[in-house]
């Protein structure tokens, strides 16, 4: 941008000089203000696109935070799910587990009914069969 202005002011001054043969002062003077008018509103805008540059620049630096933050968030989020099916294996192995453990709790408290009552109901009747002896 300064380069363009320091451009500008040089062809003013040749334009007004190539035009005039030999410038006046006013002349001169009205080239210089509008060589210094068109420095500052190129200083100005080199200012601003600086300002726009930063700003640019920090907003690009969020950007790349959040997507790091997305990313870890992303992470954890399939590591919970990978421990959740974990778990959810154990419970089920641990369930067909306690099923069985139970099934055979029931086998045998039925087999132990089944035996008791046969010994006990067969000793009763032995028993009143001899009433005088003892075994």
């Amino acid at each position: 941008m300064l380069k363009s202005a320091g451009r500008t002011t040089a062809v003013l001054m040749a334009g007004a000089l190539a035009l005039g043969g030999c410038a006046t002062v006013d002349s001169v003077k009205r080239a210089q203000a509008a060589a210094d008018q068109a420095m500052a509103a190129a200083q100005a805008g080199q200012a601003a696109a600086a300002r726009a540059q930063t700003s640019a620049d920090a907003a690009a630096a969020a950007a790349a935070r959040a997507q790091s933050s997305a990313d870890s968030a992303n992470s954890a989020a399939q590591a919970a799910t990978t421990q959740a099916q974990g778990v959810s294996t154990q419970v089920t192995d641990l369930s067909t587990r306690v099923d069985r453990l139970e099934a055979q709790r029931r086998a045998a408290a039925t087999h132990h009914r089944r035996h008791h009552r046969r010994h006990h109901h067969a000793a009763g009747a032995a028993a009143s069969a001899h009433p005088g002896e003892r075994g």
